[in-house]
């Protein structure tokens, strides 16, 4: 389609500039920056460009199959326009002009995240003294992965990390940054990745405070020692030090065969410093992690933060997943999850799905007296934020959210079926279960030879103790039983967010299926994913990025 956009250069205005934006579109094109679910970005906001209008080409000869991947429906334009996908990945500055941020098939993947290079290369190069950025993920060390940023100028390194961590999200920030006199480049000018520098592990965080007594010490050479540095700062952060889910789990195992402490993966997240630990050890830490309130990203008990975002577990009746949205909210929104009593043995658990809907309003009315509300459920989670939220709404409450994944009321005419071992299995494991040996896979279920095989099969709930996995076995039976004669019986007037993985096909769309019980509109968002995974890294990237738009700035 010939140009499509167009930056005029005055004389001399690019001397020492970094980079040079590739401008706006000419009359009769159109630009679009958009996320995965083809929504407009907001300015600054990195995402895909695509290109439509005058010129535009038909699709590619003879190759039905990439013009249909990059020749798609355009919701901007006329009826039946089409527009391109580049493939590259740019935004709008504060001038209203695009800048190219590097190629989507640069994206590089770790630890679950897909990370754009660009995005953070962009972020290291707003900082006044970079000249120069590239961001790479290295392995050092077999099996041991992490995100490296260089820099080309005068940064303190420190400050330069808290630069980056004010701009991105918790996972785009680099473990390491390493300042140099010049990017290696190749013979053909392109960066020489394999010449770049190992980072100094040996280096400390500057201005890092040496510990103040016994338990410290002992904290930050265990830290040392999994981070694989020299040394660590009672300040450091865990996380910022290259520290990911699987190294957590190996530092709370050294940790608890030193102290006789209950301490667990959620106690590092909401103390992820040595300082911040050792005083929760002092204190006979340990928070029950199946306890029915687990606060993700705790209430501040001021009224300056956001209204908390409360998320209703699955039928495991387990929420630690929702730990992987907190990199893509705002920093002031807490995240509460709400638990199965039944983890805690069976006295006070509720025997219907209406009242654990009653019981999970109490409790977040407890933490919120007073609206406006936020609520999200996955899958059995769904149908008890729908019900709390009418619950919320005849009590004239504001519900401002409503947020359900992957979640579907029985269809008409739906016959329970027979609960087997097998079925508890798919049901906490997704398709993994269908492939576990277990003796009463075709009988009534085991509970203890469930939780064995639990413990054996998911690399998350395995390190539970076996009187913790069979608490989590016995909520599920509990949960199926209830799901399989539940039919709603209240109408929410509010709208209500969607998002269906479609990894795993249904008979009917989520607006359709929720026609009967939502009144407002039932607002669809696809996330690339089975059902079983849709607490994972990746998806709950996509819902955490669609979640931010809607939760909308308000005080309690």
């Amino acid at each position: 389609m010939g140009f499509t956009t167009v930056f005029v250069i005055e004389p001399g205005a690019a001397a020492g500039a970094a980079s040079i934006p590739v401008g706006g579109p000419l009359a009769g094109k159109h630009a679009y920056v958009l996320d995965a679910n083809l929504e407009l970005v907001a300015p600054g906001v990195p995402g895909e460009l695509y290109v439509a209008g005058h010129g535009l080409a038909h699709g590619y000869i003879g190759q039905s199959a990439l013009t249909a991947d990059r020749f798609v429906a355009n919701p901007y334009g006329p009826a039946g326009a089409r527009m391109y996908r580049t493939g590259d990945l740019a935004r709008w500055n504060k001038q209203g002009a695009l800048e190219y941020l590097g190629r989507g098939d640069e994206q590089i993947k770790l630890r679950g995240f897909r990370i754009e290079p660009g995005e953070i290369e962009a972020a290291l190069m707003a900082h006044p003294a970079v000249v120069q950025a590239a961001a790479v993920v290295r392995e050092d060390r077999p099996g041991d992965k992490r995100l490296v940023a260089y820099v080309v100028g005068e940064p303190a390194p420190e400050e330069l990390r808290r630069h980056v961590a004010a701009r991105l999200p918790e996972h785009l920030v680099p473990s390491a940054f390493v300042v140099l006199d010049a990017l290696p480049r190749t013979v053909n000018g392109k960066l020489d990745r394999r010449a770049l520098p190992a980072p100094d592990d040996g280096a400390v965080s500057e201005g890092g405070r040496a510990p103040r007594n016994p338990a410290e010490e002992i904290l930050c050479g265990l830290f040392a020692d999994n981070l694989g540095l020299a040394s660590v700062g009672i300040d450091d952060n865990f996380f910022h030090r290259g520290g990911h889910s699987l190294r957590a789990t190996r530092l709370i195992s050294r940790i608890r065969a030193v102290w006789d402490t209950r301490i667990t993966i959620s106690d590092l997240f909401r103390s992820p410093t040595p300082a911040l630990l050792a005083e929760q050890i002092a204190a006979g830490s340990g928070d029950d992690p199946l306890g029915t309130v687990l606060p993700i990203r705790a209430v501040t008990g001021t009224d300056s933060g956001e209204p908390p975002l409360f998320c209703v577990h699955a039928v495991s009746g387990v929420s630690w997943g929702y730990a992987g949205l907190l990199p893509h909210l705002d920093q002031d929104r807490p995240v509460v999850a709400l638990q199965a009593r039944r983890l805690g043995g069976p006295h006070g658990a509720p025997a219907s799905l209406e009242e654990m809907a009653d019981d999970y309003l109490a409790e977040i009315r407890r933490i919120q007296p007073q609206g406006p509300y936020h609520l999200l459920g996955w899958s059995f989670g769904g149908l008890v934020a729908h019900a709390v939220a009418a619950r919320l709404e005849a009590a004239g409450e504001d519900v401002a959210l409503l947020a359900l994944l992957d979640s579907y009321p029985l269809p008409d005419g739906f016959t329970a079926p027979e609960i087997d071992g097998r079925h508890v299995l798919t049901a906490l494991l997704g398709s993994a279960g269908e492939t576990v040996r277990v003796r009463c896979a075709d009988t009534a279920p085991d509970i203890d030879e469930l939780a064995d095989a639990l413990r054996r099969s998911d690399p998350v709930l395995g390190a539970l103790e076996h009187a913790q996995a069979a608490a989590v076995v016995a909520a599920t039976l509990d949960n199926l039983r209830m799901r399989y004669r539940y039919v709603p019986d209240v109408r929410f007037g509010g709208d209500a967010l969607f998002f269906d993985a479609t990894g795993t096909p249904a008979p009917t769309s989520g607006a359709e299926a929720w026609a009967p019980y939502v009144t407002g509109r039932v607002e669809e968002f696809a996330v690339d994913c089975e059902h079983a995974r849709m607490t994972e890294a990746e998806p709950l990237k996509a819902v955490g990025q669609v979640l931010a738009r809607h939760l909308r700035p308000a005080r309690i």
